[in-house]
């Protein structure tokens, strides 16, 4: 009896070594990669933020980035507000250096309101605006005091701003 439950054992555990081989070896040897936007670019990757105002009257910013790539802003923009009621307007930086007034809180923001990659997933780096015309100035106030922001696909969706005022401030010394 002793005999034949040291077989079973020996039997179970070549089983489970068996097993842990053909998981090993899944999804042909590779690794699956495991990160909260498996497309996302590294930082440095020069492509734009889009701000998409949709049908809906929020607006959806995201990097124009995707697995290396920079994709134009209007097909970004259809694929974020597609599920808000299509796009409207379509907008974005020169590059991914951004100009936003009060930074900071906004990118607290984002991090609060749960995008896992926090302004990263729009941006490569955030500098203070040299200008910033009303409607820029005023959009973006409502987004960094007053908006609802939530993570849509790591993108970011604002709620509560009027989007007719969507725009960008500038900073003109990019480049220098």
């Amino acid at each position: 009896m002793h005999r034949r439950i040291l077989e079973r054992a020996a039997l179970a555990c070549a089983s489970l070594a068996a097993l842990g081989g053909l998981v090993g070896a899944g999804c042909g040897g590779t690794v699956v990669f495991d990160a909260p936007d498996p497309k996302a670019c590294g930082l440095g990757h020069g492509c734009p933020m889009a701000g998409c105002a949709c049908g809906d009257g929020s607006v959806i910013l995201d990097t124009t980035c995707e697995l290396g790539e920079c994709l134009p802003l209007e097909k970004v923009c259809a694929d974020r507000c597609e599920a808000f009621e299509g796009a409207v307007v379509a907008f974005g930086t020169p590059d991914d250096v951004v100009p936003i007034p009060n930074c900071d809180t906004f990118c607290s923001r984002v991090l609060v309101n749960g995008c896992e990659l926090g302004c990263e997933t729009l941006f490569s780096e955030c500098v203070p605006p040299t200008t910033c015309d009303q409607a820029a100035a005023s959009f973006w106030q409502c987004v960094t005091e007053e908006a609802v922001l939530s993570c849509v696909d790591n993108a970011v969706r604002v709620e509560r701003c009027d989007a007719t005022a969507l725009g960008l401030c500038q900073d003109d010394q990019a480049g220098e």
